[in-house]
């Protein structure tokens, strides 16, 4: 039996992306943190476009990473690829002319986690999505990438289906992506288990995949017994179970009160992966990470 979570071990709440005053965000360092700080958030990152923002003198509870957001242009689309705890060494590695996967080794070398931002929102392909490697994560979820402060473009589930259909299968989170403060912020989150709120230990969690991505809904545990994936959740009312098979039977489970649901994989019908979806009555969501069918 393979689980998701550890029973008894903390969930702490954090987002990993947004920006400042530093480059197109309109809250300074210090504003931006103390709203998430009063929104009850554990940790974020502040990713400023091809800035590293710090704020030494931040003294307060919450876990205050220092990250970067680094973009690219292609001729039909974008990609920008958010570097979590990066250290000052970004700076003078990372150049926009050396390309996007130059940008997600320069991340991993200054000591941070590479993450594809915004893959819906961007245009980016599944070829392209396919092509970056080394990737800790892609966001599923990205609160500004819809109206109204943008086309609505926010929700990647659909794309990283067909990615992972196609043999990519990455983790997935969920962020905000603060700019404007007057609604983006303090809405699209993960929640991860880690034994201490540090760096070394988000990061560990983040490596190891030890938590979800979420709009509120709260998932418990997330299992696989080698033939039937099961989901313990708060109460929701939609509880849905993607995979590579355009149909099958008992992928989508409704009512009022929703804690436990259960899909039996196909292996006849080459099931490569399986991921879990809850909603709930305001139809929020929270997205586990992709299981993977061994064959």
């Amino acid at each position: 039996m393979v689980t998701m979570f550890e029973a008894g071990k903390p969930f702490f709440k954090g987002n990993l992306h947004m920006h400042t005053t530093n480059t197109d965000g309109r809250l300074s360092p210090e504003d931006a943190i103390q709203r998430y700080a009063d929104a009850g958030y554990d940790f974020i990152c502040i990713t400023d476009h091809w800035k590293r923002t710090t704020v030494p003198d931040y003294s307060g509870r919450m876990l205050v990473l220092p990250g970067i957001e680094l973009d690219y242009f292609l001729a039909s689309q974008v990609i920008h690829i958010i570097g979590i705890n990066v250290d000052e060494s970004i700076l003078d590695t990372a150049d926009r002319k050396w390309g996007p996967q130059r940008g997600i080794d320069a991340i991993l070398a200054a000591g941070g986690l590479p993450v594809l931002a915004h893959p819906a929102w961007s245009l980016n392909t599944t070829e392209t999505i396919a092509s970056l490697m080394r990737l800790t994560a892609v966001e599923i979820f990205n609160g500004v990438s819809r109206p109204p402060w943008n086309g609505d473009r926010a929700d990647s589930t659909c794309l990283l289906d067909i990615a992972a259909a196609n043999g990519t299968v990455h983790n997935t989170i969920a962020v905000d992506d603060a700019h404007h403060y007057n609604g983006d912020e303090c809405h699209s989150f993960i929640r991860i288990q880690a034994n201490e709120l540090t760096p070394e230990d988000v990061t560990d969690a983040l490596k190891r995949g030890a938590y979800y991505a979420t709009q509120g809904p709260e998932l418990i545990q997330v299992s696989f017994d080698g033939d039937t994936v099961r989901v313990d959740c708060a109460p929701a009312r939609r509880v849905l179970f993607h995979s590579n098979r355009p149909y099958a039977a008992d992928r989508c489970w409704e009512g009022e009160g929703i804690t436990h649901a259960a899909y039996q994989v196909r292996r006849d019908w080459c099931e490569s992966f399986v991921r879990v979806i809850v909603e709930d009555e305001n139809g929020l969501r929270a997205w586990a990470n992709p299981i993977t069918i061994p064959y």
